[in-house]
């Protein structure tokens, strides 16, 4: 716990084991995880996960914006790519051959 973002503990008092991990993950990747984005970025994780089990899809097709075209690297969808990311290598390593498919910078 003392390794996490100031915040993140107390505004997610139950944190998980796994779940510390996904934000430990996320920051190494560049994604700030702050006590107000903290349950937001654990559900961004933990659905794109579910979505590669149960939607029949890849990385690159779950992350695209409204018209469907690739996630850009910059601002919030930069640090979109970076979430899903941390999600697949925490939550579902399984398909951590998938994250290339981001081409994060």
């Amino acid at each position: 716990m003392s390794d996490l973002p100031a915040g993140v503990a107390s505004a997610r008092p139950s944190i998980s084991a796994e779940e510390a991990d996904f934000v430990l993950a996320a920051e190494k990747l560049g994604a700030d995880v702050t006590g107000d984005s903290v349950n937001d970025d654990i559900e961004t994780g933990t659905t794109t996960c579910w979505a590669l089990k149960n939607g029949g899809v890849d990385l690159a097709q779950i992350a695209v914006d409204d018209s469907g075209k690739p996630l850009p690297d910059t601002g919030e969808a930069l640090r979109t790519k970076q979430l899903m990311a941390a999600g697949v290598q925490t939550f579902c390593p399984d398909y951590d051959d998938q994250v290339s498919q981001l081409k994060l910078p």
